[in-house]
């Protein structure tokens, strides 16, 4: 079956993402610091995104299909928010409050979470989001699959709002300073406003290294340097989970090779 085209779907699209830095703000205010600054990810879930387990032991998640918040503890339901009539700005303050009533104090960080207008959110739209989420987060675990080595886990950050992991060739697991290569697919980014997979490989010694790729990617150098493949191009093809490993395994071992 063909991925959503995902057209006309901008508003929508910004309104999830502002509602992710909501849910991200929450998680970093209330676990602590982790490895890679994976405390700054969020999980995904069969419905959306959500925070791992909280200092207060429950665990907050967005549902892309009923458009709400919902804190749960325990395997139970605490509370649950709609994002309908806020903007980003009010839908933080209420989650506050509502924490509040519920008898948790929280204090998430403000400083992303600055939008004043209407949080637009399709639910046609944002379902087919969540269905092309779904596909190629299994298409993306099936790759991470043939890796062997360290490796992040396959995770949602709020402020680029793409999903990615961090795969390290060289026996390290530090992201600030060992080799490594992220695999990842972006809704959007600054200068590319179409979805698309990407790759890209950095090590201190070599910078950012290129690699030749196959057709339906392409290697680009503006905004990132790396592999590029636009999520356009690989909708309608055949494998669409063989589509995506083959070009990322072509990639990996490439790419790996030059890094030091």
């Amino acid at each position: 079956m063909a991925l959503p085209s995902l057209s006309n779907w901008e508003a929508t699209r910004d309104a999830l993402h502002q509602i992710a830095l909501i849910v991200g703000a929450v998680r970093v205010a209330c676990v602590d610091p982790l490895p890679n600054d994976l405390h700054f990810s969020l999980d995904l879930t069969d419905s959306g995104f959500s925070t791992s387990t909280l200092c207060c032991g429950g665990v907050l998640e967005f549902d892309l299909t009923s458009r709400e918040l919902r804190f749960s503890r325990c395997g139970a339901a605490v509370f649950q928010l709609s994002a309908q009539g806020h903007t980003q700005i009010s839908l933080a303050r209420a989650l506050v409050a509502i924490f509040q009533d519920s008898g948790y104090s929280i204090a998430p960080s403000m400083k992303r979470i600055t939008g004043s207008s209407a949080l637009e959110i399709d639910v046609a739209l944002s379902k087919d989001y969540l269905r092309a989420l779904n596909r190629i987060y299994s298409a993306l675990a099936r790759f991470r699959a043939r890796l062997g080595g360290f490796m992040t886990p396959l995770v949602l950050w709020p402020h680029h709002f793409d999903m990615g992991f961090i795969w390290f060739p060289g026996g390290g697991s530090d992201e600030h300073a060992d080799p490594q290569i992220s695999f990842g697919f972006a809704p959007f980014s600054d200068g590319l406003e179409r979805p698309y997979i990407y790759a890209y490989a950095w090590s201190n010694a070599t910078g950012y290294v290129q690699a030749p790729v196959s057709a339906p990617a392409r290697t680009i150098s503006a905004g990132y340097t790396g592999l590029y493949a636009a999520y356009d191009d690989l909708r309608d093809v055949g494998d669409f989970d063989l589509a995506v490993e083959s070009m990322l395994l072509q990639f990996q071992r490439r790419a790996s090779a030059q890094l030091r």
